[in-house]
């Protein structure tokens, strides 16, 4: 997601007679965007495709490489594909930079394992230290930066997975307490993913639409951070929501990743608010990964939270001066996330729609990796000409989201409309 984030070369709309057909996002609709293929990481640096192989082939780099190796391959690349202003989700990138795992399981699973820390706003009566109990978990988002990056969903891709949350007096199950979770793929152009997760024992629920494109802008690569999320939090009626995130930037002459810019999160209902600030660090002095949050309610300000995204934030009370932990990093625990057997998962579960490259990437074998890759392309090819093939003005529907015209503009367009009911 935050590294060299990469989607699938697109071809050209087909020349028609008549205006083509738009998708729901408002881009024309192909074979391609029907499709939604992904040549994440199956692609070799200088190496040339064999016949009777994939159309391109994928380098398996050890984990351990050499920060020397790896910054050469990544200079090689950016040597020989990349122009200023290059939309780099429209190209395949080096599979020194990639992860076996769809963006949808990556994202998902990390929303998950900290939710324990967003359960707890529920019991807290006091709206203030309510709000800063779910600001918490909003904080927990920074650790999902990704070394490499995730595979790039295929439309109508989807993964559920549950947590079922540990009574800490007992340190056993808790007894009708899970959270669920489901996301769906639901734009290819633009890459669009939406998130889903809900918890009827507290009464919360979370949706979030997530865009993120990375353009090369010659010193830096820029991670466009379009997200909106929503929590709600149903026994309080309130909502907790934020209309972006600051972007990520890979600085190729110091090669380092970092988040920059400012934000707000708030609760329109309780008219509490933090404004989130990830200061990138000067060439001389500073330091990686600085945060800022000032809260407030209205215009009166009540807390200050400094520290790294990294380590640990440091809340100071602005009236009395006192000071305590916000956020440990390094401490915070993590639930754990259970999933159904993969012979029970649907075909377009990204656990199976994935698994062939996955196996291939554990056993260092690109070739294998390349040949998977393109098992997936062509049978979304072969899905995408038989709907245009049988209906012109075929459109392809989110099947778990719907798009709407919230209340509050800062709040997500695709909301949750449940599962289609099996016969």
């Amino acid at each position: 997601m935050f590294g060299f984030g990469s989607k699938s070369t697109t071809t050209a709309a087909p020349t028609v007679t008549v205006s083509p057909v738009m998708t729901k996002e408002g881009s024309p609709l192909t074979e391609d965007t029907i499709s939604d293929l992904s040549s994440d990481g199956i692609e070799g640096e200088g190496i040339e495709s064999n016949d009777g192989g994939a159309t391109d082939n994928t380098i398996i780099v050890d984990d351990n490489s050499s920060s020397d190796g790896v910054m050469k391959q990544a200079f090689s690349f950016i040597k020989n594909h990349l122009k200023v202003g290059s939309d780099m989700t429209k190209m395949p990138i080096p599979a020194t930079f990639v992860a076996p795992m769809s963006f949808l399981v990556a994202i998902q699973q990390h929303s998950a394992i900290f939710t324990n820390v967003l359960m707890a706003a529920n019991s807290i009566k006091d709206p203030e230290q309510r709000f800063l109990q779910v600001l918490r978990y909003h904080m927990t988002w920074p650790k999902m930066f990704f070394p490499k990056n995730p595979l790039n969903p295929i439309l109508g891709e989807i993964y559920e997975c549950e947590v079922n949350h540990i009574d800490e007096k007992t340190n056993l199950p808790a007894e009708g307490d899970k959270t669920k979770f489901i996301a769906e793929q639901i734009s290819h152009h633009p890459p669009i993913s939406a998130f889903h997760f809900s918890n009827e024992k507290h009464g919360i629920t979370m949706e979030s639409r997530q865009q993120i494109t990375p353009v090369f802008k010659g010193k830096h690569i820029r991670a466009h951070m379009d997200v909106k999320t929503c929590t709600t939090l149903k026994n309080h009626n309130e909502t907790y929501i934020n209309d972006k995130f600051p972007d990520g930037f890979l600085r190729l002459l110091r090669w380092k990743f970092e988040f920059t810019g400012k934000y707000t999160f708030q609760c329109p209902e309780s008219g509490y608010n933090a404004v989130i600030n990830f200061k990138d660090k000067p060439i001389l002095g500073g330091k990686w990964h600085d945060l800022h949050i000032l809260v407030s309610k209205g215009s009166d300000a009540l807390y200050e939270i400094t520290g790294t995204h990294i380590d640990i934030l440091n809340m100071t009370n602005l009236k009395d001066k006192s000071t305590s932990v916000f956020l440990n990093y390094n401490t915070v625990r993590q639930d754990t996330i259970s999933e159904e057997p993969l012979e029970q998962l649907k075909e377009n579960n990204s656990l199976k729609v994935w698994k062939g490259v996955a196996d291939a990437f554990a056993k260092r074998d690109g070739r294998r990796a390349g040949l998977e890759k393109q098992k997936i392309e062509e049978a979304q090819r072969r899905k995408a000409k038989a709907a245009l093939a049988q209906n012109p003005n075929y459109q392809w529907t989110p099947v778990h989201f719907e798009t709407y015209t919230p209340e509050n503009p800062l709040k997500p367009e695709h909301r949750y409309i449940g599962c289609p009911v099996k016969n």
